[in-house]
């Protein structure tokens, strides 16, 4: 038996809503705006543009390569709509960012139109806000990674299934929608989109006893539907590379969990502090969530909401806590379903939470004063100072932003808590967004943007070697690929399979340099001083932070 949620009476007044409607429009309006004022950072960013540019250029839409290498460790629907993006707009950073930045704009929109349609519109207006506030959500909305749109095909998923649980006579719709969903997950980022949904169906079914539920998951038209959706794709890189599943269920899912293989450990409290980190300014309710939520008042056997979330957010925190592969991006499928419970608190909890996130948003504020004033003491004589003290603007008007959203939550604490979460929202997201356009002042230390600009446009056809590095960003910005010398990486497995496009040693490439005509090399600044000392030709054509630019004339 599955009963709907309760629902409150009140909704906001017209004008009210209309002045959210506003705070709406210019955190969309600084979105975007912040996902085209910057350049394209590495790795990850720098990768998963460049791989939808030689899609694009390659025509061949099943096998993903980066650098003209078979990569496959990812699949590729974000590559897909990239390169939709890029064929619509033309190739730029926001472009590359687009589908990333809309399928965050989209789980808001999601966690919306659920609690709207199960609870009322204030706790859906609260929900969006607040999901827009925890600050891992706008920090990784904006990057082009494939966490974004991952965290969207699984906030869909996971709202179409409450859905069709609590308003059982349309559930068939809402079920085939909702493995529609888990599929496209799939062809995000893997398995991952399915083990997560369906350990929280286990531990949820065995902590609220509601084992009827498992009979209402469409299984006769759903999976049918899940498998038509996600297993062409896999079958045809199979038949393309031989070895492919192998690879990537084995090597890239259960190796790169179980083992340190993917060098990305950590330990096993890392996750603990990304969460306290992430939720901010609403740390302290969303540990009173995590740690309270699995409470409920319904009897045995009827569909709980709220136990569900709950059950969702504990079990993706201890499953990527117990793999030896952790990166910070890992909790973003968390945050909407947090910004909904923590939405659906009483009013006079919420209105508790609200003084907490404001003192916690001024502590921030004030943190963010002081750096202003001490950054350059802090920085000294840092190599890096020229690039990280034009950041106090920046930051004066951040801690302005977050000073006075919380100043404004604190003067009408004992009002409405809807009003106070959706201007605190606002403030956070609006701060988050200011200090991401602010990034691009670093922008030399993390892109190659600016290296790639020192590229005469003559020598835009010669070789170009990347010596004992691999910038991912160059190729994206200089529209081709470069030859790579001694460098592997996560390259390794293209390589294997392509020998032929590896130099494998220094000694081998100062030999072919040496007997080239005109070429270009990128290469650490220890290394170019190194090989200068051996008498190396080379004409340095440019540098940034981290590489040197130059040429063989």
């Amino acid at each position: 038996m599955s009963t709907p949620p309760p629902r409150e009476e009140a909704s906001p007044r017209s004008t009210g809503r209309l002045l959210f409607l506003l705070l709406a429009a210019l955190v969309v309006l600084v979105w975007f705006s912040a996902s085209a004022s910057r350049p394209l950072f590495n790795p990850d960013e720098g990768r998963y543009a460049e791989i939808p540019r030689e899609m694009l250029v390659s025509g061949d839409w099943v096998i993903p390569r980066l650098d003209g290498l078979v990569y496959i460790e990812k699949p590729p629907l974000e590559y897909w709509a990239t390169a939709l993006s890029y064929r619509l707009f033309g190739l730029s950073e926001f472009s590359a960012r687009l589908y990333s930045s809309l399928t965050a704009l989209g789980t808001l929109l999601i966690v919306f139109f659920l609690v709207r349609a199960l609870w009322n519109e204030r706790a859906a207006w609260r929900a969006a806000a607040i999901l827009v506030s925890l600050s891992l959500f706008p920090v990784i909305g904006q990057m082009l990674s494939l966490d974004a749109s991952l965290s969207f095909y699984m906030t869909a998923a996971l709202g179409a299934f409450l859905m069709a649980q609590s308003r059982p006579g349309r559930g068939m719709g809402w079920m085939l929608l909702a493995w529609s969903a888990t599929a496209l997950a799939v062809l995000t980022k893997g398995l991952e989109a399915v083990a997560i949904p369906a350990a929280t169906l286990v531990f949820y079914t065995v902590l609220s006893r509601d084992w009827p539920l498992w009979r209402r998951l469409a299984w006769m038209s759903g999976l049918p539907l899940f498998l038509a959706i996600a297993v062409p794709w896999h079958w045809l890189a199979e038949r393309r590379v031989p070895g492919f599943l192998q690879y990537y269920i084995v090597d890239q899912h259960f190796v790169r969990y179980l083992t340190p293989a993917a060098d990305r450990e950590a330990p096993w409290w890392f996750f603990g502090a990304v969460f306290l980190a992430g939720t901010l300014p609403w740390t302290v309710t969303a540990v009173r969530v995590l740690f309270g939520g699995w409470r409920t008042h319904k009897s045995a056997g009827v569909f709980d909401a709220p136990r569900f979330l709950w059950v969702w957010i504990a079990f993706t925190i201890v499953f990527f806590s117990l793999s030896d592969s952790k990166l910070v991006p890992y909790l973003l499928p968390v945050m909407p379903p947090l910004a909904i419970l923590i939405a659906l608190r009483p009013a006079s909890s919420l209105r508790r939470d609200l003084v907490a996130a404001a003192v916690l948003t001024l502590l921030v504020a004030a943190a963010l004063l002081g750096a202003h004033f001490g950054l350059a003491r802090l920085l000294g004589t840092s190599p890096r100072a020229a690039y990280f003290l034009p950041l106090r603007g920046p930051i004066l008007r951040i801690a302005a932003v977050l000073g006075l959203s919380a100043a404004f939550v604190l003067l009408r604490r004992d009002r409405d808590p809807t009003g106070g979460a959706v201007f605190l929202g606002a403030g956070w997201c609006l701060g988050v967004l200011l200090l991401i356009r602010a990034a691009a002042l670093v922008a030399p230390l993390y892109s190659g943007r600016a290296l790639a600009a020192d590229l005469p446009p003559a020598d835009r056809g010669v070789p170009i070697y990347s010596v004992e590095t691999y910038d991912q960003t160059l190729p994206f910005y200089w529209r081709r690929t470069v030859d790579l010398v001694a460098y592997r990486g996560e390259l390794n497995y293209g390589l294997r399979r392509d020998p032929k496009r590896e130099i494998p040693t220094i000694a081998a490439f100062v030999a072919r340099w040496r007997s080239s005509g005109r070429a270009c090399a990128v290469m650490d600044q220890d290394l170019y001083r190194s090989l200068q000392a051996r008498g190396v030709p080379m004409r340095e054509l440019g540098h940034d932070g981290r590489h040197v630019l130059v040429s063989r004339r």
